[in-house]
C-alpha cells in the first residue's frame, strides 16, 4: 500500500499535471524538462511522456540508474551526470 502511495499520491499527481496541464506534452513535440532524474516525479513524468508518444531523455546519477531508465521504464536514452559530460551527452541525445 506504501509504494502506491508514490504513484497514486503526490508524486503521481504532480507528474501527471504537470507533464499533461501544464507542459501540455504530446508526441512530436519538443518539450524540455528541468532535470528529470529517475526520483519519483521524474520517472512517473518520462513513463506518461512515452505513452503520450514522446522522446524521452533522462539524467541520473550512475550507469546502473541511466541503465534502469532506458531497460526498466523504456526511456529512449538516459545520461549520467556523475559522467561529468552531461550538456556533451544531451547533445549527443538529439535533444
Amino acid at each position: 500500500m506504501t509504494h502506491l502511495l508514490s504513484v497514486y499520491g503526490i508524486a503521481g499527481l504532480t507528474a501527471y499535471f504537470g507533464l499533461l496541464d501544464v507542459g501540455k506534452a504530446e508526441g512530436g513535440r519538443d518539450r524540455r524538462g528541468s532535470r528529470p532524474r529517475p526520483a519519483s516525479v521524474g520517472s512517473i513524468v518520462g513513463q506518461i511522456a512515452r505513452i503520450k508518444g514522446c522522446r524521452v531523455v533522462g539524467i541520473a546519477g550512475g550507469k546502473d540508474k541511466c541503465n534502469w531508465l532506458t531497460s526498466e521504464l523504456g526511456f529512449d536514452a538516459a545520461v549520467d551526470y556523475k559522467d561529468g559530460a552531461v550538456f556533451k551527452a544531451l547533445e549527443g541525445c538529439g535533444t
